[in-house]
């Protein structure tokens, strides 16, 4: 699987989601809402699947899908992830907002129904327009090595959602970061045992 069938995947997985909260796709899903045997139960479940995913996409495509989108030096796929980028934001913004509502709640449908409309027109642009270029440019190999990339990221950022309700949306320390405070703290402990060993040296010699 290369980085675009990725990314497509996902776009559908979302789809999927927006299709549940709203009872359905097509007819069934306008007489199942018109009917209101739309359980809050499973819109609950399909609104937290919907940001979930939407979360976790996002990031894999701004830290690893769009750097190496920009870094082929196209003018055209260049204004293309400045784009997508300006959509993020709004995406991640209605995301916001939706993360503690409920299912049945006042505006919650509506806010829903915006988001949906928002992310359609932002995955088809990338389907349609930036994918069909990319394509062009990027060779099957560094495409597949580009999903593996971002396969590892989604991992550990799908991971982290499990974690207690009270860490939802903080971000964990990117490992570099881990690892310069661990160095960091290494010299401190280093410049404090070096402070100490002069002045007991300092003692030894006074008693003298």
């Amino acid at each position: 699987m290369d980085a675009i069938e990725m990314l497509t995947n996902d776009h559908n997985k979302v789809r999927e989601l927006f299709k549940k909260f709203n009872g359905g796709g097509g007819i069934t899903g306008l007489v199942r809402r018109t009917v209101g045997s739309v359980s809050s139960r499973e819109q609950q479940q399909a609104l937290q699947g919907v940001c979930t995913e939407l979360e976790v996409h996002t990031r894999i495509e701004e830290e690893v899908f769009y750097p190496a989108v920009t870094a082929l030096g196209d003018q055209e796929l260049g204004k293309q992830v400045k784009e997508a980028l300006r959509e993020h934001a709004t995406v991640k913004q209605e995301v916001s907002r939706l993360q503690e509502a409920r299912a049945g709640e006042p505006g919650v449908d509506e806010r829903m129904a915006d988001l949906e409309r928002d992310v359609e027109h932002h995955a088809s642009e990338e389907e349609n327009e930036m994918f069909p270029r990319l394509e062009e440019l990027m060779s099957e190999e560094e495409r597949r090595q580009l999903a593996t990339q971002m396969r590892a990221l989604k991992q550990r950022r799908s991971g982290s959602k499990q974690a207690p309700s009270g860490s939802v949306g903080r971000k964990k320390p990117a490992p570099w970061r881990a690892k310069a405070s661990g160095a960091a703290r290494a010299r401190a402990n280093r410049q404090k045992a070096g402070h100490g060993r002069p002045k007991k040296r300092a003692q030894r010699g006074a008693k003298r």
